[in-house]
């Protein structure tokens, strides 16, 4: 088995209605069936009084652990936790909000992973026509980063966002999305609220969510190639795809990378990660990081000077040049959503100090890799043009994380890297920054 194909096939738990004959369950107690506001995919059905069933939930709820109220629809077992939270109304038409309110237009394309996960991948133009203005422009793509989604490529507004600018200037503009964000969050065969849905990092999220998102974008517009440009955990997909499919290094026109999250052992959340590395049992069955519900924003609506100030604080920290008044378009749609693993993906190559596969223990290491620690990918295949933009304060993704980075793809066809002086890692989409300075370098970059 080639260690860098992991065997990433969605695990289906299958019984018979629900594992117990029909005749059983009448002829045992009467089948109690209640709806409690959850989307199809999490309403319960079972062999319990209702009021039994609240009591099961709200001790599953608050424990989370030992006799765990397992709760079953069709084919799926989700736990009450990850069930509540996945019953709370999504935001998911957020990018298309952003597009009406900007005066844009935007087509939603379905788009199936070799797994099964089915992503919302967006096409973006201004006026009437859904193709280029200038039909010899490229077909550029843009990938969001961890717990974002593609609307975070709109935020800042027409003439300030990367994706606006673009499509101003007459580039075919396509915004993906991943598994996690919450634009996408489905599955052929598993229920969003089950721990087999959730059971990913952001390897797969390169190996397969990207990699299936270039195939449509280039199977719709007819194109050999396109470009590439990724913010954060989208520069690790990037690489992950590169290193473990190198035939998509032919894909690409060239790689766009701001802030790519690859080597992040001097990141300022180390001070996080070895806590994180003792998470108690207790809490081992959180595995989803749920987007922000509707109610949550319904809050924000009501108190939204609080809100305000709240998401000011954690988005910006020492932010280089964050401005207020994007927070109110911020909010609705981040968290966007992500897997517990994505993140403990992260905590891993924080203090191993390499940017590798998910290491799941000796016992499946040696099953998956053929070995009993992930080998580190092998970045001497990413041949493609690769442009990497920085900031120097950058807290999350250390300038001496990107520079090992750099040092690593001495097989790319043409290397480029550009600092920029006080950015932090936030100010590449939210700032003002942004579109005063980084994004004029990415234009330029591209148009040359």
């Amino acid at each position: 088995m080639d260690a860098y194909d992991l065997d990433a096939s969605a695990r289906i738990i299958i019984s018979s209605n629900n594992g117990v004959p029909a005749t059983s369950r009448s002829s045992v107690v009467d089948v109690v069936s209640f709806y409690t506001g959850f989307p199809d995919q999490c309403s319960y059905s079972g062999m319990f009084p209702a009021w039994t069933v609240a009591v099961l939930l709200t001790i599953g709820s608050l424990w989370s652990c030992g006799v765990q109220a397992l709760l079953l629809r069709n084919d799926c077992i989700c736990d009450p936790i990850n069930a509540f939270l996945d019953s709370l109304p999504l935001n998911r038409e957020r990018t298309d909000q952003l597009l009406e309110i900007d005066g844009y237009q935007g087509t939603p394309h379905r788009v199936v992973t070799e797994d099964g996960y089915v992503l919302k991948l967006y096409r973006i133009w201004s006026g009437n026509r859904p193709t280029p203005v200038n039909s010899s422009r490229e077909v550029i793509l843009l990938q969001h980063g961890i717990l974002h989604s593609s609307a975070d490529w709109l935020v800042l507004g027409p003439g300030r966002s990367l994706a606006y600018q673009l499509v101003d200037l007459g580039f075919d503009v396509w915004l993906a999305n991943t598994r996690s964000s919450l634009n996408s969050h489905q599955h052929l065969k598993l229920c969003t609220c089950s721990k087999e849905f959730w059971d990913y990092s952001w390897h797969e999220l390169g190996y397969y969510d990207l990699a299936a998102s270039i195939d449509r974008v280039l199977e719709e517009t007819n194109r050999p190639r396109l470009r590439l440009v990724a913010f954060s955990e989208g520069g690790a997909m990037a690489m992950v795809l590169l290193s473990s499919r190198p035939a998509y290094n032919d894909k690409l026109i060239g790689l766009d990378a701001m802030a790519p999250g690859t080597f992040v052992s001097n990141t300022w959340y180390r001070f996080l990660a070895l806590p994180a590395l003792k998470i108690p049992k207790f809490l081992h069955s959180v595995y989803a990081l749920y987007a922000t519900n509707q109610l949550a924003v319904d809050v924000c609506e009501s108190k939204k000077q609080a809100c305000l100030d709240l998401y000011y604080q954690i988005i910006a920290g020492e932010s280089a040049g964050m401005n207020r008044t994007w927070i109110d378009r911020i909010y609705p749609s981040l968290p966007a959503g992500g897997s517990m693993r994505e993140v403990m993906h992260y905590v891993q190559i924080i203090w191993s100090k390499r940017f590798a596969p998910f290491d799941y223990g000796i016992k499946k290491n040696l099953r998956l890799y053929g070995r009993s620690t992930p080998p580190e990918y092998r970045l001497d295949r990413v041949t493609a043009p690769i442009n990497i933009h920085y900031g120097l304060a950058d807290k999350i993704v250390d300038p001496s994380g990107v520079q090992r980075l750099a040092s690593k793809l001495i097989n790319s066809e043409r290397l480029r890297m550009r600092s920029y002086n006080k950015l932090q890692h936030s100010d590449f989409i939210y700032a003002d920054s942004a579109f005063q300075i980084v994004y004029k370098e990415v234009i330029k970059w591209i148009v040359e």
